[in-house]
Formats: C-alpha cells, sequence, structure tokens
C-alpha cells in the first residue's frame, strides 16, 4: 500500500483544524436561568446598580445574587 503525501498532509491538517476550532462548548454543560424580582424593602427611586444590590443581598428568605437600578426601581437578580 502506498502512501501518497499530499492526502497525509490534507488529512492531517484538517485533524488540526477541528481541533483548532474545538471550544469546549459541546460538553452539555447549560447556563442557568435568570429570575428578577421587584426590591420589597428599597421603596424610593434608586440612583446606582451599587445601592440596589447591597439591598437585593440583604433581604432574607430571597437568596438574591445581584441587583440593578433599572428605569429608577432596583431590580433584583438570582439563579433560577
Amino acid at each position: 500500500m502506498e502512501f501518497k503525501p499530499k492526502a497525509t498532509v490534507c488529512a492531517v491538517m484538517l485533524v488540526l483544524l477541528l481541533l483548532s476550532s474545538y471550544d469546549g462548548a459541546g460538553v452539555g454543560v447549560a447556563e442557568a436561568r435568570i429570575c428578577t424580582g421587584k426590591s420589597q424593602h428599597h421603596s424610593f427611586a434608586c440612583i446606582s446598580d451599587k445601592s440596589c444590590t447591597k439591598t437585593c443581598l440583604s433581604e432574607h428568605g430571597a437568596k438574591w445574587t445581584a441587583g440593578y437600578c433599572k428605569i429608577s426601581r432596583c431590580t433584583c437578580q438570582r439563579e433560577c
């Protein structure tokens, strides 16, 4: 059986190309859904994400992980 150098080089290049384009996304890792809700303790208009995050993290029982100031209202977020 005779090897053809061009075919071998093409096959090796194809394998290298496929391996270099693999980013690990095919391993079945799913992103978590994000649930949002209005802050129960922040009753006045917010001015910064920092104050909303602080308020959301301090609310007991809700397990919020972040807070954002959207349209002058604190919106809390967590993984569902």
